[in-house]
């Protein structure tokens, strides 16, 4: 196994555990969440946390399609 290899390796597995403690702390914050954020209206500050909250899954989702998607042959075989 090349030195290159190595490396995309370990950044796939960085990645993929950077997706596993987001969930983990999502599952583990969800019922705080309903309960004093939830029934709120809508402040700067509640904008604010959702943006914080959520933004960052969709970060980190792109990131994994990154590293596990093939790229696509472009040139006829």
């Amino acid at each position: 196994m090349s030195v290159a290899s190595t490396g995309l390796q370990t950044a796939q597995y960085v990645t993929v555990g950077a997706m596993a403690v987001a969930i983990y702390d999502y599952c583990l914050t969800i019922a705080a969440e309903v309960k004093l954020v939830w029934g709120q209206r809508w402040t700067v500050i509640r904008v604010i946390f959702t943006l914080a909250r959520y933004v960052p899954f969709i970060g980190v989702a792109m990131a994994t399609y990154g590293k596990f998607a093939r790229p696509r042959n472009t040139y006829p075989v």
